[in-house]
Order: structure tokens, then C-alpha cells, then sequence
């Protein structure tokens, strides 16, 4: 595979070398003063798409290199200039172009005649402009596909957006939220053709917009202007597939936009492992977090920070059938007040097998733990969403938000395990389990913001609550073996779990002018928070009779205060925003409604944010700041969960909260005129009282656990992401650089383990900028962990995981493309069983037919080789886990599509009507 790398790389690098040339030049106004951030586009003839373009700098100059030989239109535009066109030959034209003048905007040009003119890039002020129509796409693209093409904008394999240099964390629509918060909604379902223009700009907040006060907070945001003509009638498309191993895949997606109102339908049903639209969805598919928890050993999970294993763009492990189908209405009651709702459900169907093999630590020895699991599960989800943003008045702004999600599902479960010291086998367990659970939650929120008077620049009051009320009932059957005991244990049991969460609270901050560019902002958060656990435990008889000791009814009541006061200096391009809050709480809780324990605590808060902007898309800043995390009821609760009777658990009524302390220094920067990007991060994370575990293991290998608070855990963490146009080769380079290392300890038969990692990792990749037929990606990755174990040190685990990929995309003409996809994956062995390489390419072809290419047959394998397989290797506080699942296989499938509206072609090429006199 390395071969076959190298030779697309050199055919990739010699066909992007050959017959290329460039020029530079510069461009002046009448006045003979430099034009700055002037666009100079080299066009083709026929239709206006981009061939090439540079920006001019701070002295009027520009450069462009590598222009395949043949005819062209150079167009060279800026704001408030006519713009200025000749055609040009190349490598007629090549070297030093000169100087050009651009003329002031009021002058009329009898001599010119303008008809389709396309400005691929214009910059007005904050937002950079693209014009969608300068950059060619295939005919069944999506608005990621177009985004990938425009110059400052990376789209990498998962679908995540940067725009100069930065993440993008808000997608619009004619200036309106699309459908969901997760940008890839409007990304992946609009049909690039319906846009006109893209829009790149940083989105302030709320009350920076309304107070007219610049306050430092920021979202990169694209904005996707739609075409005139699609703003009335109806887009979308329909698919349908059918592939072998009875494979299937239908989609639909239908947008209407007008001035007043907005609509959005989406539906999608497969049995080929795609979820629904978003990464919540994921996780509501599989019933939550806690559904998506394997296992027959222990795997404990005591904090709500844990990062989840979800990587979009990567398969999905076991076989799932899933649907999802979303609503999306907005209205718009008058100029900027408006009222919007949207409806989206989702159900799955999982069957999952899975082994997994445990090195558990002990203080200078190991056992080893091996499971089989097979898992079958059914979920659904239903969520709706209101909101309501009134800013018609310009002194004020009101926003409301609510949703109500209503979760349902069941499931049965196989497991086996087995634990050994050495090849001695100890103990083993057969575990059937059924559950079934169901679950209504929803919030809201309420603020209003106004302008003030005199000194007072602005105040915001608010409210917002939420409720939660599930149930989950369990039946389970363990079976155990110990070693030396001939007579089973048989554990028929079940469980039934039912949680009910309130919470209600206000805010208020103010805005008080006290100088120039000085501002004090005082603030003031007030909730109380009502958590209730009720189960209900025993063994399953003809009665189901409790067992009292194991049904708990166990609550928790806290009322928190915390005030915060700010001081913003503002001062040309730096802001600096020192600030101090104090978190005052008393809790209780109660078991049994008998004795209750009491826990108040104060904690001091301070933070600091501090930005300099050396210019436009060039800035550093420093953010500091501390808060405090609350032990969710589960772990509090100190009756003991002995639903695995091999793993006992118990939690601990008098934990502390945790005290987060976070530092981080940043610097961003994207020159628009060499296309460069870096993002560069470096930083630290200290939690006091990290909630962690004390765990006993007995002569048996029974573990069990119990909830404690840490000494503290530390994670110091820098990244780099370079990215830069190599002009001579024609390619894009992006470099992606990331080191962590963490410092944590647990509690292991009294004995204190502490653990470190260290992870380094670097990504290297190539694209081409001329994306007009082919578009090509190589890239390789490589990461190395390395973990220690204060009690074993024999198991300190290094390994190295590496990977190629390759991505090819071929359009050759309006009608056909073709697509190629390659991921080598390679797991070294380390303390693992094995090394494993996953080697998984797919390839596609599609033929486009009808009028305007409406319709549309695509022929696609995934996994030639029939080599997927699902791995997952993890180093934890007392343990090393891998972790197989089956997973989906090889499979042909051939789909039809037909698009809704699809635009006429018009032949939009740019026409001039030249004049001489």
C-alpha cells in the first residue's frame, strides 16, 4: 500500500507540475494609491468558474503562480471600483503583469457590457463573500461539497467546517439557524445549486449586538445565501438503494424558504450503520450514555466529562437498522421577530457482538478478565423544540427556548466472562438480561435583554428550568462459578430504577459604563435543584417481593448562589475582562426518609480573559477560568448496585464537589493573501477532588468499588493545525500536531496507583486547489500512547497506531462521476494481544440523466476487501481493555436519486462586449 501511495503521489505532484505558469502584478486606484483586499481572478470563458485567485496585500501587490496553459478572463474586483476585465493567454501573459487601475465606482464605462459577472471573492469589512457560481460542482453536490472548494474554508472527512483558521459553529440560511445547532444539518442535506453566495463572518453575541460594546465573544458562522429562484419553490431530493445481503437505504430532504416563513422536512431509513443527523441523536439511538456501555467486567464510569467514543466518519460498530424523520417550521411575525418550531424522532435497531479481554491491575500482580456479550436492542426518540427571538425593537431583545424529549426503548443481553490468574481460571459468570425504559424530559429558558440609561449600557434578566422522570426496569439471571465450588450460584433478580430531576433558576447582569472602553458587570445566578432516585430490588419470585436493604429511595435538595462581578477594558485591539464569582450552596441529602447529611460548601472562582487582535484574522488570547462539578446521584447513592455480582459498587453520600481550575493560550491566524492558517493551543486542566474510586479485589477476583474524591487529577494538553497552498505544486498542505498528558491516581487494595499517559500524534495531508474535474486527498497519521502504572510497572503500555488514507473524486463530465475511498489502519501491539491492520476501501460510479441532470444512478461498494472490523484499545486508571464488535461487511448497493427543482442550466460564462473607438 505504501507503493501505491507513493506512485498516486508522484503522478498527483507531475500532472499539477506540468504546463503551469504564473504571474504578479499590482493593482492601483486612480489616485495611484494601493487597492488592498482587491480580488484578481483568473476565469474560464465558458462559465465563469475559478482557475485561479489571490488577494492583494497592505501595498496593492498580488501574486499568482501554476496557471495551466490555454485562454482566460483575468477579473480584478474590489468594493466600491468598477470592476476591471481582459482576456488573457497563458503563458502569453506569464511574469510581470504590471500595474492596474481601477476606477472609482461612480464613473460610467460605456465601453464595457457586463452579462452573468462573477466575483469569486469579495471582502466587506468583517465577512469574506464567495459567489457559489464561480466554483463548479458536480451535479448532485451538497453545500459541504461547495465549501470544500472555497479558498479559507476546510472541510475535513468528518464533516467538521474551518473557516480562516478557525472551527465554525453556526451554519445560517438567508441569515436564519437551519433546522438543528449542529452546522452538518445545513451542510450534508442543501443542494449546493440553491446557493448564491457564501458568507463567512464572526457572529457576536446577543448583547455585544445589542449594546453596540464589543465583549470578546465570537463564533465563526457561514451564512449560505440562497439563489432568487429557490427561495419559492420547493428543494430537495429523494434517493432510494438496494444492495446485496439485502442492504437497503432510502433518504428524502424538502426545503421551501420565503421572506416570512422557512420549512424543512428530512427522513432517512437503512440498515447499513447511518445514524440520524446529529451527534445527540447518536446517543439518544442507543438509549443514552448508559446504554452505550458494554460489558460483562467492570467499566466504571463516575464522571459526566468522559469523552464519548463517537467519531463521525467512522463505522459504527454491530448491525444497526435505524430511521429518522425531522420537521423545521419558522416564521417571521414581523422584521426580526420570529417564531420557530422543530420535530425530529428517531428509532434503531441493534444486534452487537463483542469480545473483550481486561488486564485489571493488582499492587504487583494482574488478572485477566475475557467476555463474550451479545447484545439486541430497539430505541426511539422523540424531541420537540419551540423557541421565539424578538429583536424588532432595537433597544431590547427577547429570547425563549424550550424542548420536550420523550425516550423509550428495550433490550436483551448475553454475557459470559471468565477471570484468570495466569491460565488459572478463578470465577466465571452467565449473565441473560432484559430491560425496558422509558423517559420524558424538557427545559426552558427565558431572558430579557434591554439597553440602559446614563451609565447603565445594558441589563439581562432571565429564568430557566428543566425536569427529567424515567424509569428503567431490569430483569436479570446471573449464573456463577467459583473455582473449587462445584454448586453454581444462581441470581435471579430484578430491578426497577425510577429518576425524577427538577431544577429552577434565575439570573440578572448588568452592563455600567465606568470610563472609556471601562465596563463593570456585575451578575447574579440563583437555582435550586431537586433530585430523586427511587429502586426497587429483589429476587424474582411468584410475589417479586423488595428486598429492603436494596431498595433505596434516595434525594438530594441544593440551593445554590453565586454571584460574579467582571471589569471590561476594551482598548483599540486588546480587551482584557478580569473576574471573580463566588459559589455559595447547601445541600442535603436523605436516605430513607430518615437521616438526612448536610453538605455547604463555598468556593472562589476567579477568571480571566485577555485577546489581542494584531489584525483581521490575526490574534492572541489567553482564557482562564474555574467552576465547580456537582457528583450526580448514582455515585452518592450508598447502597450497594450488585446488578453484576462480580463488580460491586458502591457510592458515597459525603462526596465533594470537584473544583475544575482551566488555562489556556491561543493564537489564531490566516493570511488571505498566501491562504495560510495556523491555530496553535497550549494548556492545562487541574480538578481538586476529582471523583474517582477505592476498589478491592478479593481472592475470588470480586471487585468492589467504591465512589471516593482523589487527591487531583492534571492534563496539560498543545495542539497545532498549519494548513497553506503550495502554489508551485498546485496542492494544499495541512499539518496537524497534538500532545496530552495526563496525571490521575485511584485507590487499588490500599494501595494508591498513579497513573500518567502520554499521547503524541501528527497528521500530514495533501489536497489539490483545481478541483474542477478530480479532487484527490492523501494523508497519513501516526500516534503513539504511552501509560504507566505506579503498582505494575511490568504493564507500562506503549503502542503505536498509524494510518493512510486516500480519497479520489472524479467528474469528467455533467454526467458521470467516479469516487474512490481508502483507510489503512494499523494498531501496534504494545501489551495487547496482537498487531491488527484494518484495510477498508470502497469505491462508487454515478450516471446523472433527465433534464439538468434531475435524476441519477449510483453504483457503490463498501469494503472491497470485507475487512471491516470494529477495535477499540483503551488505557484506564486500573486497567488495559481491548475491545472486538462485529461489524458491518462487504456490500454492492445501487441507489436512483431525483432531485427536486433542479436550476436550468443557463450558461452563466461571463460575456464581454468590447468597445473601441
Amino acid at each position: 500500500m505504501r507503493t501505491i501511495l507513493l506512485i498516486l503521489s508522484s503522478i498527483f505532484i507531475s500532472v499539477f507540475a506540468m504546463a503551469q505558469t504564473g504571474f504578479t502584478g499590482a493593482v492601483l486606484g486612480e489616485d495611484g494609491k494601493p487597492v488592498v483586499n482587491a480580488t484578481v481572478a483568473v476565469l474560464k470563458s465558458a462559465d465563469s468558474t475559478l482557475i485561479a485567485f489571490g488577494i492583494t496585500n497592505d501595498a496593492g501587490r498580488f501574486g499568482i503562480s501554476r496557471v495551466p496553459e490555454g485562454a482566460y478572463v483575468l477579473q480584478v474586483a474590489c468594493l466600491g471600483y468598477v470592476s476591471y476585465y481582459e482576456r488573457i493567454t497563458f503563458p502569453a501573459k506569464a511574469g510581470d503583469y504590471g500595474v492596474i487601475v481601477l476606477k472609482q465606482v461612480t464613473f460610467q464605462l460605456p465601453s464595457v457590457e457586463i452579462r452573468g459577472e462573477h466575483i469569486p471573492v469579495i471582502i466587506k469589512k468583517d465577512t469574506v463573500e464567495y459567489n457559489a457560481a464561480a466554483f463548479k460542482t458536480r451535479p448532485d453536490a451538497v453545500a459541504e461539497d461547495l465549501l470544500r472548494k472555497l479558498p479559507g474554508v476546510e472541510v475535513d472527512r468528518a464533516g467538521n467546517i474551518r473557516a480562516m483558521g478557525e472551527d465554525v459553529k453556526n451554519v445560517m440560511v438567508d441569515g436564519k439557524e437551519f433546522f438543528s445547532s449542529d452546522p452538518k444539518v445545513a451542510t450534508k442535506n442543501l443542494p449546493a445549486d440553491a446557493i448564491s453566495k457564501v458568507q463567512v463572518y464572526d457572529k457576536k453575541s446577543e448583547s455585544s449586538e445589542l449594546a453596540g460594546i464589543e465583549d470578546g465573544s465570537r463564533d465563526k458562522t457561514i451564512n449560505l445565501l440562497l439563489k432568487d429562484g429557490k427561495k419559492q419553490a420547493w428543494i430537495g431530493e429523494t434517493s432510494a438503494g438496494a444492495g446485496t445481503d439485502d442492504r437497503y437505504a432510502l433518504s428524502g430532504k424538502a426545503y421551501r424558504f420565503t421572506r416570512k416563513d422557512q420549512f424543512a422536512a428530512l427522513g432517512m431509513l437503512n440498515n447499513i450503520n447511518k445514524y440520524g443527523f446529529s451527534f445527540q441523536d447518536y446517543i439518544d439511538f442507543n438509549g443514552g450514555l448508559p446504554a452505550m456501555m458494554s460489558g460483562g467486567s467492570l467499566k466504571l464510569t463516575i464522571t459526566s466529562d468522559n469523552e464519548i467514543p463517537v467519531n463521525f466518519g467512522q463505522s459504527v460498530n454491530g448491525l444497526v437498522s435505524s430511521g429518522a424523520g425531522g420537521l423545521n417550521y419558522s416564521f417571521d411575525i414581523s422584521k426580526n421577530n420570529r417564531l420557530y418550531a422543530s420535530y425530529l424522532g428517531s428509532g434503531s435497531n441493534r444486534t452487537l457482538d463483542q469480545t473483550t479481554l481486561t488486564q485489571n491491575l493488582l499492587p504487583g500482580s494482574t488478572y485477566s478478565e475475557n467476555t463474550v456479550s451479545s447484545d439486541h436492542s430497539s430505541n426511539n426518540t422523540h424531541r420537540l423544540n419551540l423557541g421565539w427571538k424578538d429583536k424588532s425593537d432595537s433597544a431590547r431583545t427577547i429570547l425563549f427556548n424550550a424542548n420536550l424529549a420523550l425516550a423509550g426503548g428495550r433490550g436483551t443481553s448475553s454475557i459470559h466472562s471468565q477471570s484468570f490468574i495466569g491460565s488459572e481460571s478463578f470465577n466465571s459468570m452467565k449473565s441473560d438480561i432484559g430491560d425496558k425504559r422509558i423517559g420524558i424530559s424538557g427545559n426552558g429558558s427565558f431572558s430579557y435583554m434591554a439597553r440602559g440609561k446614563n451609565l447603565l449600557k445594558l441589563y439581562t434578566l432571565g429564568a430557566n428550568t428543566r425536569f427529567t422522570k424515567s424509569l428503567n426496569e431490569n430483569d436479570r439471571l446471573n449464573l456463577l462459578r467459583y473455582a473449587g465450588i462445584e454448586t453454581p450460584v444462581i441470581d435471579d433478580q430484578f430491578r426497577n430504577l425510577a429518576k425524577n430531576g427538577i431544577t429552577v433558576g434565575v439570573f440578572s447582569e448588568f452592563m455600567i459604563r465606568l470610563g472609556s472602553g471601562v465596563y463593570l458587570l456585575p451578575q447574579l445566578r440563583m437555582q435550586g435543584i431537586h433530585d430523586r432516585l427511587d429502586r426497587e430490588q429483589g429476587l424474582i419470585t411468584d410475589t417479586e417481593q423488595n428486598t429492603d436493604s436494596l431498595s433505596p429511595d434516595f434525594g438530594s435538595n441544593s440551593l445554590q448562589l453565586v454571584p460574579t462581578v467582571k471589569l471590561r477594558w476594551n482598548h483599540g485591539k486588546q480587551k482584557l475582562v478580569p473576574g471573580i464569582s463566588l459559589q455559595v450552596a447547601a445541600t442535603v441529602n436523605e436516605l430513607n426518609d430518615g437521616e438526612r447529611l448536610n453538605y455547604n460548601y463555598f468556593r472562589i472562582l476567579p477568571s480571566l480573559s485577555w485577546e489581542y487582535e494584531i489584525r483581521t484574522s490575526h490574534r492572541l488570547s489567553v482564557d482562564y477560568s474555574s467552576f465547580v462539578n456537582e457528583p450526580a446521584l448514582e455515585i452518592m447513592l450508598p447502597v450497594v448496585d450488585n446488578s453484576n455480582p462480580q463488580a460491586l459498587f458502591y457510592g458515597n453520600r459525603e462526596l465533594k464537589p470537584e473544583t475544575v481550575h482551566e488555562l489556556f493560550a491561543n493564537w489564531i491566524l490566516f493570511d488571505q493573501y498566501s491562504r495560510s492558517s495556523v491555530f496553535a493551543r497550549i494548556g492545562s486542566r487541574y480538578t481538586r477532588d476529582k471523583f474517582g474510586y477505592d476498589m478491592s479485589v478479593s481472592d475470588s477476583l470480586v471487585q468492589v468499588s467504591r465512589a471516593i474524591n482523589t487527591k487531583s487529577f492534571a492534563e496539560y494538553m498543545a495542539n497545532a493545525d498549519f494548513s497553506r497552498p503550495v502554489q508551485r505544486m498546485g496542492i494544499n498542505l495541512h499539518l496537524s500536531l497534538e500532545t496530552r498528558i495526563t496525571k490521575g491516581s485511584a485507590v487499588v487494595n490500599d494501595v494508591e496507583n498513579r497513573t500518567s499517559g502520554f499521547l503524541r500524534s501528527l497528521k500530514l495531508s495533501f489536497d489539490n486547489v483545481k478541483k474542477e474535474k478530480w479532487d484527490l486527498e492523501l494523508g497519513a497519521g501516526l500516534q503513539m500512547n504511552d501509560a504507566k502504572y505506579s503498582i505494575m510497572t511490568s504493564l507500562d503500555n506503549r503502542y503505536l497506531s498509524w494510518n493512510y488514507f486516500a480519497d479520489l473524486s472524479i467528474t469528467p463530465t455533467d454526467k458521470w462521476n467516479i469516487g474512490f475511498n481508502a483507510d489503512i489502519m494499523n494498531y501496534g501491539a504494545g501489551n495487547y494481544s496482537s498487531e491488527i491492520n484494518i484495510p477498508l476501501l470502497s469505491a462508487e460510479i454515478g450516471y446523472n440523466f433527465l433534464k439538468n441532470n434531475r435524476a441519477g444512478l449510483k453504483l457503490e461498494c463498501f469494503d472491497i476487501l470485507d475487512k471491516n472490523k470494529g477495535l477499540e484499545r483503551v488505557n484506564e486508571l486500573n486497567y488495559i481493555r481491548e475491545v472486538r464488535s462485529n461489524n458491518i461487511g462487504r456490500y454492492l448497493m445501487l441507489s436512483f436519486h431525483y432531485r427536486l427543482n433542479k436550476a436550468a442550466g443557463t450558461g452563466n460564462g461571463l460575456e464581454l462586449k468590447m468597445k473601441t473607438h
